[in-house]
């Protein structure tokens, strides 16, 4: 269960603000002062000191998904992306064919939904593996496990991935099918146990030079055995396993031609300066933007003769970082961080509800073309903070990795030229 971040009440300030909040060897943005004429008495601080950074964080678990995603795209901020999806086949009844019937094929039926991220005008590749080991029946699997699979496919298909696209069909060759006929013909088809002892699973996997878009689809995918009574051969009869019992997708990036190269630690971190002035996000794949405000714990240092109101910080999407095929995530979520990068409590808004921050959309004063960012209010964390409920670690934006989605940001820090990150924090006299 979320820990909840609740904090209510008043910090007091003073004018002596701006000397408590900056320091010479850190990178200040500007504060912007309420204009609202109602506000008599209105004080503000000119600098403040945020650092940004990107953090490497521990995978999440893919198996608690109801989602499978397959594909590969390569990313010019990120990187080559691959997503990989593992089955785990079930019975509904027993299969007892009996000898007078005669084996056809195999094949394969998947679903996917309406979500893709990359470049679906390209062609690509899904191919189907025989996995060579077997599911653990308690294991919560990450989206950086994995399991062995044979290397020669057993079927594949090139296609198109647009949102129209419907029920892909595969169909599998090698010796899979003849083994699962001969399994239901000697009995050895009556039991899920006895099933995985001939089939312990199926591996999705994508083209090795796709360049493309990964894919979501249903778990809940069918193996068909097709057959015949060669009495009858115009008739065909075919019965079906189920895939997905257990399941869950991987994901991997090559990020060694990227300004992300040394991140390849968790709870590793590369501070904004180090990466072009920009932090990154990336949902399902551990890359977090981390925000510190260093200086926060000098607030107690002040008198009560001014209340703090409120502060919003923003951070824009770097200009030409984000594309139709590669959009940024519609929300990111609010988290706190240990000094370590160990993930904390989930931010929960006034319905008791994990805070989701949108991305918005608005034309640029400064280029006059649509500019994407998220605004986050960052009060609570900062008046939680001064009264020692929290500790002062900072905290970080992160995907919705349990969404089964891919997107990514690329985040201005407080030192990038374009597009740097802004607060904008509010004081009121008493």
């Amino acid at each position: 269960m979320s820990k909840r971040l609740i904090v209510r009440g008043v910090l007091a300030l003073s004018t002596g603000l701006p000397l408590l909040l900056t320091a010479c060897d850190d990178p200040t943005v500007d504060l912007e002062l309420s204009t609202n004429p109602t506000e008599r008495n209105a004080y503000y601080t000119d600098t403040i000191t945020v650092r940004s950074s990107t953090v490497l964080v521990d995978s999440v678990p893919s198996s608690a998904t109801a989602y499978l995603l397959v594909g590969r795209y390569v990313d010019a901020q990120l990187g080559s992306i691959e997503g990989r999806s593992y089955l785990q086949p079930s019975l509904s009844a027993a299969f007892q064919p009996t000898s007078n019937l005669a084996y056809d094929s195999l094949a394969l039926t998947l679903t996917p939904d309406t979500y893709r991220y990359g470049d679906t005008t390209r062609t690509q590749q899904l191919l189907v593996q025989r996995v060579q080991q077997p599911f653990v029946a308690t294991k919560t699997y990450y989206t950086r496990d994995a399991l062995r699979y044979d290397a020669t496919a057993l079927g594949q298909r090139t296609f198109r991935a647009p949102k129209s696209l419907g029920s892909l069909r595969v169909r599998l060759g090698g010796t899979l099918g003849p083994e699962l006929w001969q399994a239901g013909l000697s009995g050895r088809l009556t039991s899920n146990d006895e099933l995985r002892e001939v089939l312990k699973g199926l591996a999705l996997t994508p083209g090795a030079a796709d360049d493309a878009a990964i894919v979501r689809w249903s778990p809940t995918a069918t193996l068909h055995l097709y057959y015949h009574d060669p009495l009858d051969p115009t008739k065909t009869l075919s019965t079906n396993f189920g895939l997905g019992s257990s399941h869950f997708f991987q994901l991997a990036a090559d990020r060694s031609n990227t300004l992300l190269a040394t991140l390849t630690q968790v709870k590793h971190g590369l501070p904004s300066p180090a990466t072009a002035n920009q932090t990154f996000i990336e949902a399902g794949l551990g890359l977090c933007t981390r925000l510190e405000f260093p200086y926060l714990l000098n607030f107690r240092n002040v008198g009560s003769g001014f209340v703090f109101s409120s502060a919003a910080l923003t951070l824009e999407v770097v200009n030409n970082t984000a594309s139709r095929s590669l959009p940024v995530p519609a929300y990111v979520l609010p988290q706190l961080v240990s000094r370590g990068n160990q993930l904390g409590a989930t931010f929960l808004n006034a319905a008791g509800t994990i805070s989701a921050i949108p991305a918005m959309t608005a034309v640029s004063t400064r280029t006059g073309l649509d500019q994407s960012s998220y605004t986050l209010d960052c009060s609570a964390y900062i008046e939680a903070v001064v009264l020692g409920t929290v500790a002062n670690d900072g905290l970080v934006l992160n995907g919705d990795a349990l969404a089964g989605t891919v997107g990514r940001a690329v985040l201005g820090g407080p030192g990038h030229a374009t597009n740097p990150l802004k607060i904008s924090a509010y004081y009121t006299r008493r």
